[in-house]
């Protein structure tokens, strides 16, 4: 009886230490038997460490844990890096014995920064909660050297102003020969949440999709089988184009500015000038909305004479318009002659009214 119940407690302590981890991982770090060697009734502390990504690059093989309470200094911790969804983006944990100081660097499986999105981290038998923190130095951008790879310079053409369409030529050199890889972050412009990596077109021809099925938002361009090897620091360029992208959608992370102009006409049909304007995407078109205020052209009509009527309300051109209450009214684009907008491409189009 006494070995059922030994047995029963180190079973219950097995449970309480995968709920203990990261709630956005507990199920993916699984403590097996062979890996506990040691139980505690309680974690070593409930204090949360900070974890970031050590030095810069597209690839990096450190994470550096700060914050370590005193009573977990000195014991092994294992440490899991997750991205967005929620899977790890190592095929193992990494176990370590953490410093005598409240920091300790830990090398790990090499990963892209821009891919992380947490960490779980385990003292013992127990989860300690911990925050991570992405390093400002990390690479970020829609397209990314893999590991072992390094990009010359970038070069973007036939970046329609629809937002549907765009080319990039990418040179790529291993670091230490052989393979290369280009990971193209879907969620980001001009890829607009493109969700499959069908589609794409790449030259030379011994290149491809390694895999149309996104990983964590990502699909990678690399050698087709048998043409895996280069040499160290020999450079090939690859160009990546696709000629059907979604199209591009409103951003509330850009500033958008919107400038209307004076209202003209007769007292028969009149038009209110609007200019819409972002700021925060220089390079690739953005989709918007905004939201007109067309009280000026009301009282176009009024000092007139004249009752507009607001059924006769349009926009010249592909666009819809919804009212959001009192005289505020919202224009969307609706196909690829009015979709984008850039820094340097403003777009510009004219609400009108009959009486």
């Amino acid at each position: 009886r006494r070995a059922g119940a030994v047995g029963a407690v180190l079973l219950a302590v097995a449970v309480l230490a995968a709920l203990a981890l990261h709630p956005a991982s507990a199920a993916r770090l699984p403590l097996t038997g062979a890996q506990i060697t040691t139980g505690s009734a309680a974690p070593c502390s409930t204090a949360a460490l900070a974890a970031t990504t050590a030095g810069s690059g597209s690839s990096v093989t450190q994470v550096v844990l700060s914050g370590v309470p005193v009573a977990c200094r000195g014991q092994v911790a294992t440490i899991r890096l997750f991205a967005a969804d929620g899977s790890a983006l190592a095929g193992a944990d990494t176990s370590t014995t953490l410093a005598a100081a409240a920091t300790t660097t830990v090398t790990v499986p090499a990963y892209a920064p821009s891919r992380v999105a947490g960490v779980a981290v385990t003292v013992g038998t127990w989860g300690l909660p911990a925050t991570w923190t992405a390093s400002t130095g990390s690479v970020s951008g829609p397209v990314t050297p893999g590991p072992g790879t390094r990009f010359g310079t970038l070069t973007w053409s036939q970046v329609a102003s629809s937002g549907t369409q765009a080319c990039v030529s990418v040179p790529v050199t291993p670091s230490t020969g052989g393979a290369w890889r280009v990971d193209l972050h879907l969620a980001q412009r001009p890829f607009n949440g493109l969700t499959s990596g069908s589609g794409f077109v790449v030259s030379p021809w011994w290149a491809a999709v390694r895999s149309t099925t996104p990983v964590d938002g990502v699909v990678s361009v690399a050698p087709r089988a048998g043409y895996e090897q280069m040499g160290a620091g020999q450079t090939t360029t690859v160009q990546i184009c696709h000629y059907d992208l979604p199209a591009p959608q409103h951003d509330p992370a850009l500033t958008y500015t919107q400038t209307p102009g004076t209202p003209a006409g007769s007292a028969d049909y009149a038009c209110l000038p609007v200019t819409l304007a972002v700021s925060g995407t220089p390079q690739f078109y953005a989709g918007w909305r905004t939201d007109v205020d067309i009280a000026p052209l009301i009282a176009f009509f009024t000092s007139r004479g004249r009752t507009p009527d607001l059924r006769t309300l349009t926009v010249g051109g592909n666009y819809t318009v919804a009212a959001q209450g009192g005289t505020v009214y919202r224009v969307t684009p609706t196909a690829w002659d009015t979709w984008g907008v850039r820094d340097d491409t403003p777009r510009a189009f004219q609400v009108c009214l009959r009486p």
